[in-house]
């Protein structure tokens, strides 16, 4: 039991070598997060293990999750952890260290295991340990900036396709029904029967779009048809089957 106890200390030794005496914080700290209680109330854990990880983002996933300080044993598997305020949501923190904890039983609770990463921002302004459980992973990203990655991500590098055939086609109406589909760029190779797709946006809705060309190309081993098709500004490749004939008529 010794040599465990001696195994664990040296881990945490060489894993977290700030981890002896408290992580006091920065100065302008307190502007990321609620500043902690006077005299915060330092409780200790067994510390079951420690090690380094890899360097992942992380951001909160609800309310405020409590913010430690830590401060790690020499001769012992122990480890005080002391309140120092709370994490702020809307930020992306960066996990480099993880230990686990086993937590004493209450009057009102049972005994159990935590995890805590050591995280910090990008600044290193904000830094401590955080149940593991509180916290998402991936960098925070606001609902206009998912909106954005997603835009982003729907304007990649295009794919090249093998061109089957490719043809004007009388003028013709069309409109569609259910979800927008996606509008596409058409790059043709000069010297081989290739063409490449890059996605543009969707088409509007509630309006008439007219088709004057059309391509098949192999994709997926069969052959699919796109149409080529305008409506004032809006122009570029959808994809036939999800047209319908005719002009757009709204309901009554």
């Amino acid at each position: 039991m010794m040599k465990k106890v001696a195994m664990i200390a040296a881990a945490a030794a060489m894993v977290l070598p700030l981890g002896i005496g408290a992580i006091a914080p920065a100065n302008n700290e307190v502007t990321a997060f609620a500043a902690a209680k006077p005299a915060a109330k330092k409780v200790t854990h067994t510390l079951i293990s420690a090690k380094a990880i890899k360097k992942a983002a992380f951001h909160v996933k609800s309310g405020k999750p409590a913010l430690y300080s830590a401060a790690f044993a020499a001769d012992q598997a122990k480890v005080g952890m002391t309140k120092k305020g709370t994490l702020a949501g809307g930020k992306t923190y960066y996990a480099t260290k993880k230990i686990v904890v086993k937590v004493k039983a209450t009057k009102t609770t049972k005994a159990k295991k935590v995890t805590y990463a050591y995280i910090k921002t990008s600044n290193g302004k904000v830094k401590g340990w955080v149940a593991l459980s509180k916290l998402t992973a991936g960098k925070f990203m606001a609902a206009d900036g998912n909106a954005d990655a997603k835009k982003a991500a729907d304007k990649i590098a295009g794919k090249t396709y093998t061109l089957v055939s490719a043809k004007s086609i009388k003028k013709s109406a069309f409109h569609f029904k259910g979800n927008q589909p996606a509008v596409y760029t058409g790059k043709f190779a000069a010297d081989k029967a290739k063409v490449t797709l890059t996605k543009k946006g969707v088409l509007p809705q509630s309006k008439t779009f007219y088709a004057t060309k059309t391509i098949t190309i192999k994709k997926a081993k069969k052959n699919v048809a796109y149409d080529y098709v305008t409506s004032g500004k809006t122009k570029g490749w959808v994809l036939a089957s999800q047209l319908t004939a005719g002009k757009f008529m709204a309901a009554d």
